[in-house]
Order: C-alpha cells, then structure tokens, then sequence
C-alpha cells in the first residue's frame, strides 16, 4: 500500500513540476542508478528536495530533512513515505548519522544539503562540517547537484508564470585520505571543499559565502563513476 500511494504522490509531483517549470528534467539522467554515494546539493526552496526525488526514480534515494517537518501532519506524511532523516540543523544527533551510515551500507544514495538551512536568496551559505563526518567515514564517491532559479518559485506560482529552473549536475569526486582521523583543520578544509564543488557549478553572484574564499582541492579528486 505505501509503494502504490508514493507512486501516485511522485505521479502528482511530476505533474506539477513540469506545469510550474520551465527545466531540462533529463539532466538527472546523468546520476547513476546505484549507490553507494552522497549527492551534495544547494537548498533555496522547500520544493527543490522533492523535486529531485521524484524526478531521480528509479534511484533508491534517501534524503536528510529537518526535523520541524515532522510537527505537521502533511509534511511529516511525505518524509515518512520517503524514508526521509530527520535531523536537528544544530547538533546532529548519533541516531541520524547512523540511519545515514545503512542507507549507504545497503548501497543507495544519501542526498544532503550541506547548508543546514534554506538560502532564500539563491546565494550559498557556509556548510555544516557534518557532511564531512559522515562522507570520510564511509569513503563513498559524492556527486555535487545545483539547482538554479528555484528560490523564485512560490512568487512565480502567485503571478500564475512558470519559473525557468536549471538544474547542473557536476563531477563525481571522492576523499583522498582513505585511512585515519580528520582533525578539526581538515574538517573545516574538506567541508569547504565539498562546497566549492557546488561553488563551481553556480554563477558568480550566487557563491554567497565563497564569493572570496580560496579553496584549494587538496583532500579531495574527481573520479569516474
């Protein structure tokens, strides 16, 4: 039963998205099937998440989602059928990082916006060091995945005008260091590694806290998937 009702959520999300935008869906098409890995992407509106789901079926994927989403009953509806994580912005607590740890044991893909919180202007903020933590641990690849546009959504829907969304899916890239710990320094170092590949899949007024800041990618390398 909650196979089928997903399906007719996804079905009616679909629908919507591709009424309400105006977006290259196919470029999901360059993620592959199956996991592991961790899809790394920006977040400028509640609608960018579910839009990413829908449209990346068949994939197993498995979202991490703020907790205050489960104090309504239709959000906390969707997040349940989804399987989705809910995790404290501030303090991410040891049961989320291990649901994160099996959704990537059992080989699917864990999607995390390393900015802890929604941009409302499109421009990137500083990410959570927590992507680190789990992304060194488990040693799997990561795909950096930018949706552009996505922030002028709910004003569009309002004018009743269709909002032109581009979605850029980048290189795969994975940590260098297999073995041994990450001091505080590298944390701090790989997290604002991980954002500069997001960095480079956006226009320059978009950077927002990396507008200025030099990233070496020195902890981190592009492969092939």
């Amino acid at each position: 039963m909650a196979k089928l009702q997903e399906r007719f959520v996804n079905a009616i999300l679909r629908t919507f998205y591709k009424i309400a935008l105006k977006v290259n869906f196919d470029e999901f098409n360059k993620v592959p099937l199956k996991g592991p890995f961790i899809i790394i992407a920006n977040h400028t509106s509640a609608l960018d998440g579910p839009m990413m789901y829908v449209f990346m079926q068949p994939r197993k994927m498995v979202a991490l989602a703020k907790k205050e989403l489960w104090d309504n009953s239709s959000t906390r509806y969707l997040m349940n059928l989804w399987e989705s994580i809910p995790v404290d912005r501030e303090n991410m607590e040891r049961k989320s990082v291990q649901r994160c740890f099996e959704i990537l044991d059992q080989n699917n893909i864990l999607a995390i916006a390393p900015e802890g919180t929604r941009s409302k202007d499109g421009r990137l903020q500083e990410g959570k060091e927590g992507v680190a933590f789990i992304a060194f641990k488990k040693q799997v690849p990561m795909i950096p995945i930018a949706t552009i546009g996505m922030e002028k959504i709910i004003p569009n829907l309002k004018k009743l005008k269709r909002t032109e969304v581009k979605v850029v899916i980048g290189e795969p890239f994975e940590i260098i260091q297999k073995e041994g710990r990450l001091n505080a320094e590298n944390r701090k170092q790989l997290i604002d590694e991980i954002m500069g590949r997001l960095v480079a899949l956006l226009p320059p007024e978009l950077h927002g806290y990396y507008a200025d800041k030099q990233i070496d990618f020195t902890l981190t390398q592009k492969i092939s998937l």
